[in-house]
């Protein structure tokens, strides 16, 4: 008996190191964990929904409104929410959006509501939240889930809605222990002091605006706050190396050149260069195997990437995709303090870039990865103050493009840093008929 076990335990050993070594010839970029084997099947599902959210809105039912965009998938409240929004789909009724959505009724009561910068299809909800079943498939496409729990457990109301072009799918979940869970795990913001509070334009007249926004809004007359600052990531060549090393199998087989500044790391399959501009930029060769055109499965093998990349340290999160026959590309930008991180005009400019991080798959395999090598950090030294609400931003620009009292609806307002080459503060992106502006939030600029 003894025999067997140490023969079993000798046979096990060797399946796992015929496994490695295979995923280390072969396997994509694999992290060469010896348990990836089984964590990577048992965390599926998070991985893939990992950082698709662009934020959590809390809605405490009484003209207090709260935003999460930073730490949200590490925390216990998203796993309630989740676990709420699988429920109602998956032992839920469905009911069809007819009649337009009603923000006022919908924000008279408590929800959570999730908004994302992408629109996604019904069947991509499976993988999101980890359910199975036929209602997924008759969600309508959505960038933004509305959770609507009743304080007495008795009703929970779930919309998938498009914010494009206004349509809806709900589900309705009745009498379940989650909804109760899910009404009272959102009074852990209502013991929060907030700087920054959100409004809804819809709740409170604001017209100007085409549809419902949530915007952010400081209690005083002005809002102090630090300014982020950029720090080079890879500023000499160990670091820059090190980094280019993630990306080879046997990175003491890859060979090194250096010409007019630009780093070279090269292999049989896959090629690194680091730009002087700040941009690491990697090329995979190697030919593909026939793998899964989803969007999930190649969306996980780019955060499977970045994950790898202890050299992005900023939280990230998909700020938009392209879909292309079986090619992805995904481009990601950074929060901070709940808000985003976007770049200027000046920098895509330099970097010939969109965002911070783009990464293209192809069935599964990643075919470029594509990065700004910097960092950012919350100023230790330096304060700002901002003193142009939303207000104030949106009749600047109305006195800068209109004249004789004539307006155009804004289709949407954001509070976010826009990054630069030096110390960089918070700025309004007003979108008009699908133009951004920006203005900034310091009198005077």
């Amino acid at each position: 008996m003894k025999n067997f076990g140490r023969n079993f335990i000798i046979a096990f050993l060797m399946v796992l190191a015929i496994y490695q070594t295979g995923e280390l010839w072969f396997g994509e970029l694999s992290d060469h964990n010896f348990f990836s084997f089984f964590s990577e099947r048992s965390t599926a599902a998070s991985r893939d929904s990992a950082y698709i959210l662009d934020r959590l809105i809390i809605n405490l039912g009484d003209n207090k409104i709260v935003c999460r965009a930073n730490g949200i998938y590490e925390s216990e409240y998203k796993k309630v929410f989740d676990r709420a929004v699988s429920t109602a789909i998956t032992r839920g009724s469905l009911r069809s959006g007819s009649e337009a959505l009603n923000w006022n009724s919908i924000l008279r009561n408590r929800c959570i509501i999730y908004e994302y910068n992408c629109v996604f299809t019904g069947a991509e909800i499976w993988d999101f939240f980890d359910i199975r079943g036929d209602n997924a498939d008759r969600i309508t496409p959505y960038d933004t889930i509305i959770v609507s729990p009743a304080a007495d457990s008795s009703l929970m109301t779930v919309i998938f809605y498009n914010s494009e072009d206004s349509s809806y799918t709900a589900m309705e979940l009745r009498d379940n222990s989650i909804i109760g869970q899910c009404f009272e795990e959102c009074s852990i913001f209502d013991q929060e002091d907030q700087s920054i509070y959100y409004i809804s334009s819809v709740r409170n007249g604001f017209n100007i605006f085409r549809s419902n926004e949530f915007i952010p809004h400081w209690q005083e007359e002005s809002y102090e706050y630090s300014p982020i600052e950029p720090r080079n990531v890879l500023t000499d060549s160990a670091a820059i190396e090190s980094n280019a090393n993630i990306f080879f199998g046997n990175p003491a087989g890859k060979t090194l050149s250096r010409q007019n500044g630009t780093y070279t790391f090269s292999d049989e399959t896959a090629v690194v260069k680091y730009y002087s501009t700040g941009v690491l930029e990697y090329s995979n060769y190697r030919a593909g195997d026939s793998g899964s055109t989803d969007f999930a499965d190649n969306y996980s093998a780019a955060v499977r990437l970045i994950a790898r990349d202890s050299f992005v340290a900023n939280q990230y999160y998909l700020d938009s995709f392209e879909h292309n026959d079986d090619t992805y590309v995904f481009r990601f930008n950074y929060k901070i303090n709940d808000l985003s991180v976007i770049m200027s005009q000046e920098l895509r400019e330099k970097t010939g870039m969109s965002s911070f991080i783009e990464v293209t798959v192809t069935k599964g395999k990643i075919d470029r990865y594509k990065k700004y090598s910097y960092r950012y950090v919350v100023s230790q030294k330096d304060t700002a103050t901002a003193t142009v609400d939303f207000i104030s931003a949106v009749d600047g620009l109305y006195a800068r493009l209109y004249r004789n009292g004539v307006t155009k609806a804004v289709d949407n307002i954001a509070l976010c840093y826009i990054a630069g080459n030096k110390s960089f503060g918070l700025s309004w992106i007003v979108d008009i008929e699908g133009t951004p502006y920006v203005v900034d939030t310091k009198a005077g600029d």
